[in-house]
């Protein structure tokens, strides 16, 4: 079972990392990983037999149209910054916001205890994550302007990848009801976002990016499994632990060049979010 929580960390740790291996557009980014989610939904649906009323249908899809809008931001967010300083502000800002809502929301935080624990694990994750993305001085200045556009970028992502991941479990959709649904909603609006930006389409880059859909699927997939049975709060903290594979993956495949020092903040701050991780993975 303990494999299940971790699988969201691995497939979405990689996505991006194979997604900035194909050179693509953004747009062929998002819709080669949409086309694969609908493939495997599709297939997912004809193997379960799942069942569907309007309102989970409507939930799932809703769901799959926030996932497009904040994964096309966060695609072109990669275009401005490097994977391993993206990902630590992009998951870091989701885990606010899934956290506060299931505490909130869900009332999976019942009492002060949890509570305590719980803003710790919080406090710990984004320090953490600030500490991944620390970069020394020199050249700082010059690329101000492009690092706020990015922020930006990937704030909007987040609230909208926020919206993907507790919609449906706040109207009670399991994960076998989900995926189907879901993956048309996620395929029609990166289908309808292509016809925006035509004329950056590329087949090439798409069927490139088939690939990412797998590694994406596979997170997606074992997220919304794992929720029922650990909870909103405590799943998708588990799979912010993509942000220290997207990390070091993003250093050492794509070849990003740091420093001593930044290496070395890298590392503590992967230590603290761990810590982090697991404080709020303790509770419940």
């Amino acid at each position: 079972m303990a494999i299940l929580y971790l699988l969201p960390a691995l497939g979405w740790g990689l996505m991006p990392i194979i997604a900035n291996l194909t050179k693509a557009k953004p747009i062929n980014q998002l819709l080669g990983t949409s086309t694969t989610a609908l493939l495997l939904g599709i297939i997912f649906t004809v193997i379960v037999q799942s069942t569907y009323d309007w309102l989970s249908f409507a939930a799932a899809f809703l769901s799959g149209c926030f996932w497009s809008v904040g994964q096309y931001l966060q695609f072109n967010s990669f275009q401005l910054l490097p994977v391993s300083e993206a990902m630590p502000i992009s998951n870091g800002t989701q885990l606010i916001g899934t956290t506060f809502i299931a505490a909130i929301f869900f009332k999976e935080w019942t009492n002060l205890t949890m509570i305590m624990i719980g803003m710790t694990g919080i406090l710990l994750i984004i320090l953490g994550i600030r500490l991944t993305s620390y970069i020394e001085e020199q050249g700082k200045k010059q690329s101000n302007t492009i690092k706020r556009k990015a922020i930006t970028l990937l704030l909007l992502s987040s609230a909208a990848l926020t919206i993907y991941v507790t919609l449906p479990q706040a109207l009670l959709v399991s994960g076998a009801v989900v995926l189907f649904p879901q993956s048309i909603g996620m395929w029609f609006s990166s289908l309808c976002l292509t016809i925006i930006k035509r004329e950056e389409f590329a087949w090439s880059e798409v069927v490139k990016n088939l690939g990412t859909g797998v590694a994406w699927s596979i997170a997606n997939l074992s997220l919304f499994f794992a929720m029922p049975i650990i909870g909103v709060a405590k799943s998708f903290t588990f799979s912010q632990m993509a942000v220290l594979i997207s990390i070091y993956a993003g250093i050492f495949i794509l070849k990003v060049r740091k420093t001593k020092k930044e290496l070395c903040m890298i590392s503590a701050g992967a230590a603290v979010i761990t810590l982090g991780i697991f404080l709020i993975g303790s509770i419940k």
